[in-house]
């Protein structure tokens, strides 16, 4: 059996797992490749030979006869031996023929590794071209295997986005990937919070442990291959032609050979290093002189471009590791370039090195969205503290205001500042006309459109969707922006700020298409600061979430990890959790929902650009408490409280309904309903249809049917499966009909709403049973059964004769008094809730149950309390 990889892929962990698990019996033989001995005949044997004259060694017989000596001391049964060849393709002529034989006589059973080239040696590859062996080759990880691996590693929960950052960094490779998770580890970059393994900073320390190995990996390359190693290293991705020049063409293809470095299939072939740990330790370890000298030979070779974004940043970052001079326009775009790939460090070393007054606004900007990467916000918030106006012309206030204001909404500002933002915008404008009369309708016309997408950006900050509304119709109907250099990044933000308020108005599939539309829009480089790839996606991400699309949702991020902009998701991986998250909850998963929430609230915690923290804890804090986990509960709502209230209405609306569910399963005194009917009637004065529908569906939730019918309405009128679904169940509810309700679960279970969808199946069956209709009642069993194997509820199938139970805390409270015989109305006077709410949480729990009325209460609340029952209740409910 041959293993073949690439070192550090875990090949040579195999054998020695091979070695040490053997049954005692099998005699084992191993045996070690050697780049020095392999011009030895017998070399990789010598352990085996100590006994053997110098005339034998040579002898084959003689050495073949000391083997089976061997062999017959270690072997404690008949049969082969297990022979395990580390490094084959090391090994010298004479070994390997020696044991082939061995191989062929039946005196052994082999395993042997190497590395691709020079790949397995002759004599042992015709066992594979006989069929006598078999031949596996070992790939680098992928990114899941490699986040599989992080947590075994640390044993226990670890950001997504940092696994993928050591996984890439590694470039998949097993032996180095376990390095950096240890180093970093030791070093205090890794830290455990709150469960959550995740980064705490980016020091990256590199210790003489992970230059060792990357040091024995490159061990086998001749000094022209080093020599071209280090240009790769210094300016990846380099042209393979630049590069053949100056190290020779046989160097480069020896490193291919190698597979150290991969060429890309353009027209022009680049090349960089397999693993982007090689180069960094790489770049630390060469002479300042010879960098400076490779420094001088390429770039005599080269024009630097812009057009070649990856190239000129490492080329930028290597000039000033050298002290070479930059042009300003290289440096600020490489600066542009870095913060746009959250290479934050980076970023902020070359924007202080731009000197050019034209280019410092730009510069500031920068350093203020690394600085806010990093999650320093004071910082951030001390390079905005400028004045609106400030600039030298209409180019700069253009691009300025816009940008002031993006980055006012990331940090968090209010919406009456981003609001005093356009007024002074328009000011400017006016002034600035009359101080240029030729000029006076360009500039008008610039300012004017940028202060209303400020606005805009106000409005949606405070969910103002009926100013809204004719300003971005304006905007948008406006058009003639084909040839202006901000038309793009305009045209981009309001399709995507009406998306938004095409979701909170109840139209979330048609914000989708403008989300998509702003989506594919072709961006100038210079808008890569903006935060508009992940100002689209959040929107377009709301859009699928409203509209029940959740797979949608899904494979939007999953995609967008794979995009240019995938390094975004170093801080958008909190807000991926949030949406993982928010689909759990929709589905009935609470306890998955739970999980995947708390970690996403460890990441948002020290990087939160989409202003999604605040809806996260509070929809950890929600699925808490609905689970009875009161610790846990007061723990996220404290984050929910110490984190101020920033972002866009669509996100904050949502927390604050969130918050008000979890409250009344707390503490269950009408306070947290009242809270939902509030949040509702705003957004009724906003026709914010989808915003209403959310907070009386949580109110219904809670057992509150006061506003059954608005609900139905709501969602008869909404987009998307998932409010179709719900008004399916709403109609089911007032009719109490049976088919109904099994219709309804169907519209559930199609949309993924899960535990709804159980909710109504139950209903059903308790209808049925009365009806004793076997056909339709077997149909609302199997429903529930298949309800449950999506919740993983196992074992909680509906029975013959009754369904388990699932009634929240207050359920319970208000069955069992109702079981006393206390009436309605001083049910309500105890608990000091309303008689309506005690009227709507006993119909639920009627159905719940599967009974009728209070005449089969006291019954069915001894089923309800039984323990056995409730030992069977499902994780999360």
């Amino acid at each position: 059996m041959f293993v073949v990889g690439d070192a550090g892929l875990g090949a040579s962990s195999l054998l020695a797992q091979l070695n040490n698990s053997g049954n005692g019996r099998q005699a084992v033989m191993t045996v070690h490749g050697s780049p020095s001995l392999s011009p030895v005949p017998y070399g990789a044997l010598s352990p085996y030979l100590a006994d053997l004259s110098v005339e034998d060694v040579t002898s084959k017989v003689a050495v073949l006869r000391a083997l089976w000596a061997h062999l017959e001391k270690v072997r404690k049964s008949p049969g082969p031996a297990l022979l395990l060849v580390d490094d084959a393709h090391d090994l010298d002529t004479a070994t390997a023929e020696m044991i082939a034989e061995l191989v062929q006589a039946g005196w052994a059973k082999l395993v042997a590794t190497c590395i691709p080239r020079p790949g397995i040696p002759q004599p042992l590859l015709r066992l594979w071209h006989d069929g006598t062996a078999e031949r596996f080759d070992i790939a680098p990880l992928t990114m899941e295997q490699g986040h599989r691996l992080c947590e075994a590693l640390l044993q226990g929960k670890v950001l997504n986005s940092t696994s993928r950052e050591y996984w890439q960094e590694a470039g998949g490779n097993t032996l180095l990937l376990k390095t950096l998770v240890r180093e970093a580890q030791r070093s205090g970059d890794l830290i455990q919070r709150n469960g959550v393994w995740l980064n705490a900073g980016s020091s990256h320390v590199r210790t003489l442990e992970l230059t060792a190995v990357v040091k024995v990996q490159l061990m086998r390359i001749s000094a022209d291959g080093r020599e071209a190693l280090n240009l790769i290293a210094l300016a990846e991705p380099v042209d393979r032609t630049l590069v053949g020049e100056i190290a020779g063409e046989p160097a480069v293809k020896e490193l291919l050979d190698q597979r150290l470095v991969v060429q890309s299939v353009d027209s022009e072939p680049t090349l960089r290093l397999v693993s982007p740990v090689y180069g960094e330790v790489l770049r630390r370890i060469v002479p300042a002189a010879r960098s400076l000298q490779l420094h001088k030979e390429l770039v005599s070779r080269m024009e630097i471009s812009v057009d070649k974004p990856e190239s000129l940043l490492r080329i930028v970052s290597w000039s000033l590791d050298c002290g070479a001079e930059v042009p300003g326009r290289l440096l600020i775009r490489a600066a542009v370039l870095a913060c746009k790939l959250f290479q934050s460090e980076a970023a902020l070393r070359i924007a202080w090195a731009v000197r050019d007054p034209e280019l410092q606004q730009t510069a500031r900007a920068v350093m203020a969205r690394s600085h806010y990467n990093l999650g320093h916000y004071d910082e951030a918030a001390a390079l905005l503290n400028v004045n609106v106006d400030t600039g030298n012309g209409l180019v700069h206030m253009a691009v300025n205001s816009l940008l002031r204001s993006a980055t006012r909404t990331a940090l968090g500002h209010p919406a009456s500042d981003i609001a005093e933002d356009a007024r002074r915008l328009r000011q400017w404008g006016q002034e600035e006309a009359a101080a240029k009369p030729a000029d006076s309708a360009a500039i008008l016309k610039v300012t004017a459109r940028r202060a209303s997408l400020v606005e805009l950006m106000a409005y949606s900050l405070s969910g103002d969707y009926r100013q809204m509304g004719p300003r971005l119709d304006e905007l948008l109907e406006a058009g003639g922006w084909a040839g202006e250099p901000d038309g793009a990044l305009t045209r981009s933000m309001a399709l995507a700020l009406q998306a938004e308020r095409l979701c909170a108005l109840g139209y979330p599939l048609q914000g989708r298409q403008l989300a998509m539309e702003a989506y594919g829009q072709a961006q100038p480089p210079d808008n890569d600061i903006f935060f508009l790839p992940e100002f689209i996606v959040v929107r377009l991400v709301a859009c699928d979430l409203a509209a029940g699309e959740w797979a949608e949702a899904q494979q939007l991020l999953d995609g967008y990890a794979e995009t240019s902009f995938g390094s975004a998701m170093v801080s958008f991986s909190g807000a991926a959790y949030v949406v993982m998250g928010y689909i759990a909850v929709r589905q009935g998963k609470l306890a998955d929902a739970l999980e995947l929430l708390t970690t996403g609230l460890e990441a948002l915690r020290d990087s939160d650009p989409q202003q999604m923290f605040r809806f996260c804890a509070s929809m950890a804090f929600y699925v808490a408490a609905a689970q009875g986990l009161k610790t846990e509960a007061d723990r996220l709502r404290s984050d929910y409280e110490a984190w101020g209230e920033r972002g866009m209405h669509l996100v904050t609306a949502f927390a604050r309904d969130f918050l008000a569910a979890g409250e009344e399963h707390l503490a269950g005194d009408g306070s947290g309903l009242a809270a939902l009917h509030r949040s509702a009637e705003e957004a009724a004065e906003q026709n914010a249809v989808f915003l209403e529908l959310n907070a009386l569906a949580m109110a219904l939730g809670l057992g509150d049917t006061t506003r059954l019918e608005r609900l139905r309405e709501l969602a008869g009128s909404a987009e998307g499966t998932w409010a179709a679904a719900l008004a399916e169940y709403c109609a089911a509810f007032s009719s109490g009909s049976a088919e109904l309700y099994l219709r309804a679960g169907d519209a559930l279970c199609t949309a993924s709403a899960f535990q709804l969808a159980s909710d109504a199946y139950a209903a059903a069956l308790s209808s049925l049973d009365r009806s004793r209709n076997r056909e339709l009642a077997a149909l609302a069993r199997a429903g529930v059964a298949r309800c449950n194997e999506e919740l993983g509820h196992a074992g909680t199938e509906a029975q013959p004769d009754t369904v388990a139970p699932i009634l929240t805390k207050r359920e319970r409270n208000i069955v069992g008094l109702a079981a006393t015989g206390l009436s309605d109305r001083m049910i309500a006077d105890k608990l000091q809730i309303s008689v309506r709410t005690v009227e709507g949480h006993l119909y639920r729990c009627y159905l719940k149950l599967g009974i009728a009325g209070r005449d089969e209460l006291a019954a069915a609340a001894g089923l309800a309390e039984d323990p056995g029952v409730q030992a069977k209740k499902a994780p999360g409910t």
